[in-house]
């Protein structure tokens, strides 16, 4: 089945990028989807780790290069993907260190690991500086029977 992008949007790396992106995912899919809070969620989660690890170090306006918020349907999943032009060289990664529960930052990936039931991941860009982290949630509620991932539950849960 052929990826149907959705949606795409530009945004720059600045810290409102977060709000402005669930905005985005509210006028996109609307409230009533059944993905809606877990796309909210993790495309708010993958938002702010762009913004906040694409250039660390760097200020003034090199700092704020802009993110890429692509939302992309096939096969029963969304994709979201969030493109930056950082320079980090350190890969994204869940955070398994148990003080992070006690730190306002550091569960992002966490949640979005919870959520995606592991499905998610990153690529280098070849030939430009930077990366797409990416996941994939179900589009539709799963079948009777099975639990849905509990939003309330990732924002919460402990780590392994």
């Amino acid at each position: 089945m052929n990826p149907e992008t959705l949606k795409e949007i530009c945004l720059p790396g600045d810290p409102g990028s977060a709000s402005r992106a669930r905005d985005e995912v509210r006028e996109w899919l609307g409230e009533d989807h059944p993905a809606y809070e877990a796309v909210r969620l993790v495309v708010s989660e993958l938002v702010t780790n762009a913004v906040r690890h694409a250039r660390p170090g760097v200020t003034g306006r090199a700092a704020v290069d802009p993110l890429v918020l692509r939302l992309v349907a096939y096969g029963g999943l969304l994709r979201v993907e969030v493109m930056d032009a950082g320079l980090t060289i350190e890969a994204p990664r869940v955070r398994a260190d148990p003080a992070c529960l006690l730190t306002e930052g550091g569960r992002g990936l966490a949640i979005v690991s919870e959520l995606s039931g592991g499905n998610w991941g990153y690529r280098t860009h070849e030939r430009r500086p930077g990366r797409t982290v990416w996941c994939e949630l179900p589009a539709a509620p799963p079948p009777s029977g099975e639990p849905a991932p509990d939003v309330s539950a990732a924002l919460g849960r402990a780590l392994p």
